[in-house]
C-alpha cells in the first residue's frame, strides 16, 4: 500500500520540469493580474487595508493562467523551429485566453469583453510587460519539450502502462497471454 502511495508521487525529470513550467505561468498570472487591475482601479486598489477583493483578482488571474496553458499546451513543448514558432503563437493565445477567463471571474460580464483589450494595451504601453510575458512563457515551452521526449522515448509513467495486460496479475498474464 505505501509503496503504491510512494510511486504515485515519485515524478520523473520531465513531470517535474512540467509542474514547474505549470507553477511559473500561473505566479506570472497572478502578478500580472494585480499589476494590471491595481493600473486600472488605481493606486489606492492595493493599499495597507487589503481586502478580499485583491485575493479575488490574485485567485482569478491563477485560475486563469493554469486553465489558459492547459487548453493550449498543444502548442508548447515541440521541438525545433517549428515548435518554437508554435510556442510564440502558444504565448499569444495563452495571454489571451487568460485575460478572458480571469476577467470574466473578476467582473463577469464586463471583464470578458475587456479583459483582453486591457491586457493588449496594458502590454503596449509598457513593453517590458510583454518582454516578460513571453520569457516565461518561452521558459515553459523550453521546460515542457522535457516531458515530450520522455513520452516520446517511452520513459515515465505512461510506459509501463502501454499494453492492457500491463494492469493483469502475473499469474493472469502467464495463464492467459505466456508473458511475465
Amino acid at each position: 500500500m505505501l509503496d503504491r502511495f510512494l510511486k504515485a508521487l515519485y515524478l520523473t525529470h520531465g513531470e517535474k520540469l512540467f509542474v514547474l513550467a505549470y507553477a511559473a505561468v500561473i505566479a506570472t498570472t497572478a502578478g500580472m493580474s494585480v499589476l494590471i487591475m491595481s493600473g486600472v482601479e488605481g493606486p489606492a486598489a492595493i493599499g495597507p487595508d487589503t481586502s478580499l477583493y485583491v485575493f479575488w483578482v490574485i485567485f482569478a488571474g491563477a485560475t486563469g493562467g493554469g486553465i489558459a496553458l492547459f487548453a493550449a499546451r498543444g502548442w508548447m513543448g515541440n521541438l525545433g523551429v517549428l515548435g518554437f514558432a508554435r510556442a510564440f503563437v502558444g504565448a499569444i493565445a495563452v495571454a489571451f485566453l487568460a485575460s478572458l477567463i480571469a476577467g470574466t471571474m473578476i467582473y463577469p460580464l464586463y471583464g470578458t469583453f475587456y479583459a483582453p483589450v486591457i491586457l493588449l494595451t496594458e502590454m503596449i504601453a509598457k513593453p517590458w510587460l510583454a518582454v516578460a510575458w513571453f520569457i516565461i512563457l518561452m521558459g515553459a515551452h523550453y521546460m515542457m519539450i522535457a516531458i515530450t521526449e520522455e513520452r516520446a522515448f517511452g520513459y515515465g509513467r505512461a510506459a509501463s502502462h502501454r499494453h492492457a495486460t500491463s494492469r493483469l496479475s502475473t499469474l493472469s498474464r502467464a495463464q492467459l497471454y505466456h508473458r511475465k
